[in-house]
């Protein structure tokens, strides 16, 4: 179980680490091209993860991707932990380098640990996550972002639970490169 939450990991921050190198042709992290992502979450305050988002941005104000992430329960003794696919996008409401943004992912969350001794109720369910933020340029061509999200959740297949919806709120910390 560790071991796929750590490839998970391993595999986010590469993936991060290469899309710095990529964007380092440009000054500014929403110039037109390639852009990427990495952030820390929290979901619901117990729930703590990481996603990368990479994709292409159109000007200077819309960012259209597509990431992986993953998070886990850190309760001490069982850790469930999920995985997460998803699409993105990002409107940024200004042109200056800090500026209020709005976004949405949608995608699929599958639990790594559903069929084991662990209290999850969703195995594998789609999700759409609408969220509201501020974004801060930097000087070196970076940009650090705050954002609140919903990752509304609307489980699939022999998920055990009878709720159609679940919902629950999600606080990120990122770096835009």
């Amino acid at each position: 179980m560790r071991k796929h939450f750590r490839i998970i990991v391993a595999t986010m921050l590469i993936l991060g680490i290469t899309g710095v190198s990529l964007s380092a042709q440009s000054n500014n992290y929403r110039s037109k091209g390639y852009r990427g992502s990495f952030s820390v979450t929290d979901h619901y305050g117990v729930f703590v993860g990481a996603e990368t988002s990479h994709g292409y941005m159109f000007d200077t104000k819309n960012y259209l991707g597509a990431g992986v992430g993953g998070f886990v329960f850190p309760n001490g003794k069982l850790y469930p932990y999920f995985g997460t696919i998803f699409t993105e996008y990002r409107h940024y409401l200004k042109d200056k380098p800090s500026t209020f943004v709005f976004g949405a992912q949608a995608g699929v969350v599958h639990s790594f640990t559903y069929a084991k001794d662990y209290d999850v109720n969703v195995k594998n369910a789609l999700y759409f996550e609408p969220t509201i933020g501020w974004t801060w340029g930097l000087k070196n061509g970076l940009g650090l972002n705050l954002d609140l999200g919903a990752m509304i959740l609307h489980p699939m297949g022999d998920s055990r639970t009878d709720s159609k919806i679940l919902a629950m709120p999600k606080l990120s910390f990122g770096i835009e490169f």
